[in-house]
């Protein structure tokens, strides 16, 4: 039974990093991402946007010793509708719901493989007279300083997420049946993924455990950043001497793609946006896509 979670969009990414001083000098200086005043008062979070202001949030340990687990937030049409089904869904590990200085609610949830997950209304609901300074560092009132990044990279917004899946039937109660989001055909080889869309695009990829595990670890957790010019930002990238693990490639809606790492080990990906509108390829309820009637 379809629930009555409405979608919208990503509202934010929640990167976990371990010096705030070292991934800055990345996602700020390198990648272009602007600081923002944080709208919570926890002193280990940044927050960063991207040019269409879809937010980026840097957390560190809050012990100090153990990184967090990352999260992807999605903005909802009705919070209160979303709640109600999600406390009545039997996942677990949901949390109350809170309230942000700019007054954003939110609440968290686990799906069945763990991921977390966070349901949120629109950033901004109200004035914040919260500052920031060049490190994130925020404070309630006074002098708000920007730190003006020169990258060269232009990060237009988030794409998809990535998310680890065991059970891909079993992952669709929750993205397909619960949150409504639209299963369409995957554009790559194989039939390792499933790709859902949100009403705007955006994307999220449910991905089957890999067969190995390569030297860098489980690569399917990542954030797939989008620009304009995927060359260019190659380029840029390699001035800033960030290695190119994969890519450029191309998929088969047109979409670019290359793979790097954050200082912290996290695995992004930089693309352009694809155009499956007019594809050959069809999906099943699950995402297993076939081509001219074949599967993949």
């Amino acid at each position: 039974m379809p629930g009555s979670v409405k979608i919208k969009t990503i509202n934010h990414v929640g990167i976990p990093i371990w010096d705030r001083r070292v991934s800055l000098k990345f996602y700020r200086d390198i990648l272009g991402l602007q600081v923002i005043p944080s709208m919570v008062d926890s002193p280990n979070i940044v927050w960063t946007k991207t040019l269409d202001g879809t937010m980026v949030h840097l957390i560190e340990p809050t012990d100090g010793e153990n990184l967090v687990s990352p999260h992807i937030a999605f903005e909802v049409e009705d919070f209160d509708s979303a709640v109600d089904a999600l406390r009545g869904s039997g996942y677990p590990e949901i949390t109350d719901p809170g309230e942000r200085h700019d007054g954003q609610r939110c609440i968290f949830i686990n799906d069945n493989d763990g991921n977390r997950l966070e349901f949120a209304t629109a950033s901004g609901l109200r004035t914040s007279t919260r500052v920031a300074d060049a490190l994130g560092y925020t404070t309630k009132s006074g002098k708000n300083e920007v730190v003006v990044s020169h990258s060269k990279t232009k990060i237009l917004t988030i794409n998809h997420v990535g998310l680890p899946i065991n059970d891909r039937a079993e992952c669709m109660g929750m993205y397909r049946d619960l949150l409504n989001i639209e299963v369409i055909p995957h554009q790559i080889d194989g039939n390792t993924l499933t790709w859902t869309e949100m009403p705007d695009g955006s994307m999220v990829h449910v991905i089957d455990p890999p067969k190995l595990i390569g030297p860098r670890g489980d690569g399917r957790q990542h954030v797939a950043f989008e620009v304009a010019d995927i060359e260019a930002t190659a380029e840029a990238l390699i001035e800033a001497d960030v290695e190119i693990v994969d890519g450029i490639g191309t998929r088969h809606d047109g979409q670019q793609y290359l793979f790097i790492y954050d200082p912290d080990g996290n695995r992004l990906e930089i693309a352009t946006r694809g155009d499956h509108s007019n594809t050959p390829r069809t999906a099943d309820e699950n995402g297993y896509t076939s081509e001219n009637g074949e599967l993949l």
